[in-house]
């Protein structure tokens, strides 16, 4: 059935002749499921009060390591102290992931050099990856569907954007790319931009072969691949299936060839690894604290620590540094990131079971073993996305994201296009659980109401 209703989706969008309102603003708004922000009442509040209050009652005493050191300009890469305990607690949570991870004597949890660049967050390390290692005129490939926002970074320095090959919304078809330029004779694109562990919009996740097979494709050709995996470590299994975490993507630099077998020089003679990741603590602590990080092989970051605007400010946030490390050192990040994780769980695991009472709302990440981030993507059965959002605001007060908002090329007329625009976003992270469950209620009633109308 559900197969049945993704065929449909892609080649017969059903389209309306309802007339759309210009009534769609938040005065309309009952139940808001489209926004991607942390519920506030989830914020790390009490986490924060003791952490600064630990912070306060350092003294001289403490040497050159006191928070009032942190109060001048920082180091271009970031702080030292930060970025090991920021790599310790990457290690202790990734050392079980799908890839196999073990832990060498040198720290390096990743099997392969690895370094770090802190950043004030996942769009910054994407406007400063774009600054060094891209030129006006280069392309970048992306899925589709994908970060609604991310698009205009990349066109705004001068970027092609254009779309991977994509099986299914937020898949790629990673066969059909490696005949495009293999064996049709398609110029690679300078980078590819992927979200690789719980897609935002599609919540699904590459799985191991799939990320091995993109990376050997990136190597092979000399293309970045930039993961946006802001969600990586906000994850949950799916009820009783057991599973392992994705392995993050710059483990799989590992697959770098060595010079004498094709790779690519560097600055300092080692291999070329292609994958880079950003990422940050906007989602696993909370968003003001404008904190995040590129992890990525040396030549990167010592292309971003000698870029002209890190040299004249001197690093980022280097007092904001010294707040997450006392929560990283302290263990106060990982017992509040597992408080985070099993509140997510729930919530996901309320809205599928809501979603799941009327059969032709297709959950795309159903099946996966195992969940994260903040959205669930559903498919309406070939509605038209845009129409019902406009009637869900009139009638229903439920918002919600329409697919076609996190198309970042619109104007591509094809079945990937077609069943993105039957699909729509939905938000468990920002309602209180009551509302959220009442919204959810209420988007399904709306569904089967628009239905019945267009039906009639």
């Amino acid at each position: 059935m559900i197969l049945l209703q993704r065929l449909v989706a892609l080649y017969h969008p059903i389209r309306t002749t309802l007339p759309r309102s210009m009534s769609n603003n938040n005065n309309n708004v009952i139940y808001d499921l489209y926004r991607g922000h942390p519920n506030m009442d989830m914020l790390p509040q009490p986490e924060m009060k003791q952490i600064m209050t630990a912070l306060l009652k350092e003294d001289d005493d403490d040497g050159e390591d006191s928070w009032r050191k942190y109060l001048n300009y920082g180091a271009n890469e970031g702080d030292h102290r930060l970025i090991d305990a920021l790599r310790s607690f990457l290690r202790a949570r990734t050392v079980d992931d799908d890839l196999g991870g073990t832990t060498g004597d040198d720290g390096d949890y990743s099997n392969t050099a690895t370094d770090f660049f802190i950043t004030t967050g996942v769009s910054h390390g994407l406007e400063l990856l774009c600054s060094t290692l891209t030129s006006p005129g280069d392309e970048i490939w992306i899925e589709r569907p994908t970060y609604f926002l991310c698009t205009k970074i990349f066109t705004n320095h001068g970027l092609t954007v254009k779309s991977l090959p994509m099986i299914q919304p937020g898949k790629i078809d990673i066969d059909h790319l490696v005949q495009m330029v293999e064996r049709d004779g398609i110029q690679p694109p300078k980078m590819m931009y992927v979200i690789p562990s719980y897609h935002n919009p599609c919540g699904t996740s590459m799985s191991l072969e799939e990320r091995k097979k993109l990376t050997s494709f990136a190597v092979k050709h000399n293309v970045l691949v930039v993961c946006d995996e802001v969600y990586h470590l906000l994850d949950f299994e799916r009820g009783s299936i057991s599973s392992r975490r994705p392995a993050g993507m710059v483990r799989f630099n590992k697959f770098a060839l060595p010079m004498d077998q094709g790779g690519q020089e560097t600055d300092d003679n080692t291999p070329r690894g292609c994958c880079i990741s950003v990422s940050s603590f906007t989602k696993i602590f909370a968003p003001g604290v404008r904190l995040g990080w590129i992890e990525a092989p040396p030549f990167v970051i010592k292309r971003l620590a000698r870029y002209g605007y890190i040299n004249s400010q001197g690093g980022n946030a280097p007092f904001m540094g010294r707040i997450l490390t006392h929560a990283l050192e302290s263990g106060l990040l990982d017992t509040y990131l597992d408080k985070l994780r099993l509140e997510y769980k729930e919530r996901h695991e309320m809205m599928c079971r809501i979603l799941q009472r009327d059969p032709r709302l297709d959950i795309y990440s159903i099946n996966e073993p195992r969940g994260g981030g903040y959205f669930i993507w559903v498919g309406l059965g070939g509605v038209d996305a845009n129409d019902f959002l406009y009637y869900s605001l009139d009638h229903f007060g439920v918002k919600f994201m329409a697919g076609q908002r996190c198309n970042p090329i619109p104007d591509e007329d094809d079945a990937t296009s077609a069943a993105i625009g039957s699909c729509v976003r939905l938000c468990f992270a920002d309602l209180n659980r009551n509302d959220l469950r009442k919204g959810v209620e209420t988007f399904v009633k709306a569904y089967q109401s628009y239905l019945l109308t267009i039906e009639a």
